[in-house]
């Protein structure tokens, strides 16, 4: 009796002395994965004064006492509250901004289509990654799935034209995704703020039939849907942006997002004149609003308003003429969603409008450029037991004004050479029906159908896009997905816009990916037979990708994709196409230090695409020029590229938070060869490079 008498005694004791402990020690991870979450804000529910942040592993030691609330919060999850009891240890796993459909409240939009590859890119994702510069589409383009070639935002995947690729925004496709973009469409940047972006969904090669009018691979953004628990600020001050960031948390079910930017073209200049030579100036202001409101537990609406207005000046080099080539443009975006919870399934409805107006200046080309989009859809989502299905209409509305001076000749553009004046009004009419179904055989298989069609044609083609795809998950970190697809596509061509394009596409794929937390490894093989009015394209493809997290805080990337494409028009025979490379490695590693700091570095290598080589010059006396004569397409030279960053994560006062951020771009100088241009009688060419050696910095404070 006296042994229990005193062992109770020193248990009693033991527990007391736990109790009152003056501090807690935690980690935070997220929930899937259990990987740390550097960064995360960790304060007192009570007095948000006293916090602090965890390091590069995730850790944190706060003072506070046993039963104690705690908060931690991280960008793209859900916050979390937690009590600190006797062991006054703390394993906090945070759960992304998302949600199951057969929750009766309304949170993140599921997904049908999950069954097919997808990566997933959170804003940690998109501020950390060296070669993405804080931009959503250009962090796209370091994925294994991406093909693109021209270092813009214009993205290819999977060996795709980037005209090909549908870009969505809160379920609206947006057809003109990117700034400063040139004649031909291609842009440097897109036109997206990552600070409002919740999630991005890429689809790199089979695109889900819930989105429509598009044809291979996709890219989905979201912006946030959760109501702010207090008001948060955000600047951003760097060589080329200025930016403020305003979330108002209005009452406990409704928020306002306000945002604007400044890009100013001196900074960036300045500490660059050598790499950035050519480029005589650039400047954007943009204005964007993002409404948030949860009507009901049943209901959320969203509306986002976005304007900007840019311009640019960019030293060209031509046969006939050297000068400025200037672009000036201003758009406004509206976009309004609606989604409401019934008994049975979700309700949505998406309504898109975009508008922009465009002037390019050339030499003798001057040309002015309309464009208007309006978009609406009504799906209906149904989730019973072991099977979904999603159905809905959409009608995708396009038109173009196009007028202007263009040259009779592309290869004379001096200013006494003919002109013609091009007046030209086109408008696309896409109304669909779509519906997916996914089935779960067993916890190990799910099998997902889908078909898309045209209604209402009228004079245009009529078509029927079909899929189907079989995932089975033989273990927890295994996942094996066998797709295949038919889609179509109508648009208005970017370098004729007096011309309807359809783009037709048979795709099959075969994707392998195996994760655990520290390992993961990827293997996928396609196959695309693709067809754009005239032009039929086959592409076979294949990648790999491996990261590994070692114990000495590094984490390595290897991503290598190999490419087999060839075109074909009626005019000429089979050959290889500019997307025919046969290797494409890019390597990452990342180190993180000193618990709030981390060095990143990317090297990319891949084969020279094709080009088309003038071999002789004909001299034009009428012109006083020569006209060129084009051989069979030959390659330029390799590309390498090796990207630098340097991150720091700080506290900023008692609650904020701040990140600094020091790029260098191609840090060896590579003059990686873009394309060729020739004097005025095509003896000698000169090399048209790629980015050289560029430096950027800059912070990101919120508070």
């Amino acid at each position: 009796m006296k042994l229990l008498f005193l062992f109770l005694i020193i248990l009693l004791g033991s527990q007391i002395a736990s109790a009152q402990c003056s501090s807690v020690k935690g980690k935070v991870v997220e929930a899937e994965m259990e990987t740390p979450l550097p960064g995360a804000t960790v304060y007192h529910v009570s007095d948000s004064q006293k916090g602090t942040t965890t390091n590069e592993e995730g850790e944190f030691t706060l003072d506070a006492e046993v039963n104690k609330q705690i908060k931690v919060s991280f960008i793209g999850y859900q916050s979390q509250v937690t009590t600190v009891d006797s062991s006054c240890l703390l394993l906090v796993k945070l759960e992304p901004l998302a949600t199951n459909l057969t929750e009766m409240t309304i949170r993140a939009e599921r997904l049908v289509a999950e069954g097919f590859t997808i990566s997933k890119l959170s804003k940690l994702n998109i501020y950390t990654n060296p070669g993405a510069k804080a931009d959503p589409l250009l962090a796209v383009n370091t994925l294994p799935a991406a093909t693109t070639l021209d270092e813009s935002a214009n993205i290819s995947l999977r060996g795709a034209d980037p005209a090909e690729t549908g870009i969505f925004l809160n379920n609206v496709p947006i057809n003109d995704a990117v700034r400063y973009a040139q004649l031909n469409g291609i842009g440097t940047f897109s036109i997206f703020n990552t600070a409002i972006i919740n999630q991005m969904l890429v689809y790199p090669g089979n695109p889900p039939l819930e989105y429509g009018n598009t044809s291979s691979g996709l890219i989905a953004l979201s912006t946030d849907e959760q109501v702010p628990d207090q008001n948060t600020n955000s600047l951003t001050l760097s060589l080329a942006n200025i930016g403020f960031l305003s979330s108002r948390k209005l009452n406990e079910k409704s928020s306002l997002t306000a945002f604007t930017n400044i890009q100013p073209s001196a900074g960036i200049k300045f500490l660059n004149p050598a790499s950035l030579e050519r480029l005589k100036r650039f400047n954007t202001v943009d204005l964007g609003l993002h409404y948030l409101n949860r009507l009901s537990d049943r209901t959320l609406m969203k509306v986002f308003s976005y304007s900007n207005a840019e311009s640019f000046s960019y030293e060209t080099r031509q046969s006939t003429y050297t000068g400025n080539f200037d672009q000036e443009k201003w758009r406004t975006l509206l976009i309004f969603n609606l989604r409401h919870r019934l008994k049975y399934g979700e309700l949505s409805f998406n309504n898109g409008i975009n508008a922009s107006s465009s002037r390019f200046q050339l030499s003798i080309i001057d040309t002015q450029l309309q464009l208007q989009d309006y978009y609406t859809s009504l799906t209906y989502q149904y989730a019973w037991k072991l099977l979904e299905v999603k159905t809905g209409i959409t009608y995708d509305y396009r038109s173009t004004d196009f007028s202007g001076t263009l040259p009779i000749y592309g290869f004379a553009l001096a200013e006494e050479h003919p002109v013609f004046n091009l007046l030209s009004s086109k408008d696309l009419r896409t109304p669909e029906a779509f519906v997916y179904s996914t089935y779960h055989l067993s916890p190990k298989w799910q099998v997902g159908t889908g078909l898309r069609k045209n209604v209402f044609p009228n004079n245009q083609i009529d078509y029927l896009s079909s899929q189907v795809n079989l995932s089975y998950q033989p273990a927890a970190y295994w996942k094996v997905i066998l797709s295949a697809g038919n889609y179509n596509k109508l648009s208005i061509a970017q370098d004729d816009y007096s011309q309807f394009l359809h783009y037709n596409s048979k795709q099959y794929a075969l994707d392998v990916s195996h994760k655990r937390t520290k390992l993961e490894n990827s293997l996928s093989v396609y196959y695309k037979d693709g067809s754009r009015n005239d032009l039929q394209t086959a592409v076979k493809g294949i990648e790999f990708y491996s990261r590994y997290q070692l114990p000495q805080k590094i984490r390595i990337e290897v991503a290598i994709t190999s490419l087999d494409a060839t075109q074909q028009s009626i005019q000429a025979d089979r050959q290889a196409s500019r997307f025919d490379i046969n290797y494409i490695i890019r390597n990452t590693i990342e180190y993180k230090f000193l618990s709030t700091w981390t060095f990143a570095t990317v090297f990319m290598r891949r084969q020279g695409s094709m080009f088309d080589p003038v071999l002789q010059a004909t001299y034009r006396p009428d012109l006083n020029a020569y006209e060129p004569v084009y051989g069979n397409p030959q390659r330029l030279p390799d590309y390498y590229q090796i990207d630098m960053s340097l991150t720091k994560l700080f506290l900023l006062g008692k609650n904020g938070t701040g990140v600094l951020f020091i790029n260098t771009g191609n840090v060896p100088n590579f003059t990686n060869v873009r394309s060729y241009t020739y004097n005025f009688d095509y003896s000698e060419k000169s090399k048209e490079l790629f980015s050289l050696r560029t430096f950027y910095v800059g912070v990101m404070l919120n508070f």
